[in-house]
């Protein structure tokens, strides 16, 4: 990787904390003679808000965030680039909006869970029930998944990462608050976020599409509506 050494302004060298070092066993110089900092936790020179380890003659891919330290522990794990961000459960929580698009896309605008016909007793509308269920049976499915994933991301090594509660309210708002909390602290794992933008602009304008048409038989069932223009 090549970034400049984690050496301040003034040529001084410092820790993770901006202390100065001035153990000269713990320094190392390189080829040309300049004095290179000892191996340990730097401020990561891509400005991101974490740290990433120098191991004394370059930068390496482990990163460390230090909002993480409580009562002065530093957590033990670090998060490299051979740490997982990517699951099978992540994955399907994010492509499990697809099945509500599919049906979305194939059910009648104009069909309601209770269905009156003149002369005729009111009975229910199986397809418009079963997909009330399904819509229930994929908000659980939500939170199941998140749930462990969130384990699986425990495991992995990553701190206390995105709750999973969050996907009570929403899925794409644990995708999205989850994707964000693994970018920072490992570098990579925006790709659910993207994946999940796109079904759902997709679902909006199906929506869009599907309101349109019944505010348009709305209208044409309308006394003194012109049609045929």
């Amino acid at each position: 990787m090549a970034r400049l050494a984690p050496v301040d302004p003034g040529g001084h060298i410092t820790d993770a904390r901006g202390t100065e070092t001035n153990d000269s066993a713990t320094r190392a110089t390189d080829t040309a003679g300049a004095v290179a900092p000892a191996p340990g936790w730097y401020t990561d020179p891509s400005g991101l808000p974490r740290q990433r380890w120098w191991d004394g003659t370059q930068w390496t891919e482990h990163l460390h965030d230090p909002a993480l330290e409580a009562y002065g522990a530093v957590a033990p794990t670090v998060i490299g680039p051979e740490t997982p961000v990517y699951s099978p459960l992540i994955w399907a929580l994010t492509l499990l909006p697809l099945i509500s698009l599919g049906t979305l896309v194939v059910s009648d605008p104009l069909a309601s869970t209770f269905r009156l016909e003149p002369g005729k007793p009111a009975f229910i509308d199986p397809v418009a029930v079963l997909s009330q269920l399904l819509d229930l049976a994929l908000y659980a499915g939500y939170v199941v998944l998140a749930y462990f994933d969130r384990r699986r991301l425990n495991l992995a090594g990553f701190v206390r990462p995105f709750h999973w509660a969050w996907a009570f309210l929403f899925s794409g708002v644990y995708v999205i608050g989850r994707s964000v909390v693994v970018r920072r602290r490992s570098g990579r794992g925006l790709a659910p976020i993207w994946v999940w933008t796109g079904i759902y602009t997709v679902t909006l304008i199906v929506g869009t599409i599907k309101v349109i048409q019944v505010f348009s038989s709305v209208m044409a069932t309308m006394p003194g509506t012109v049609t045929g223009l």
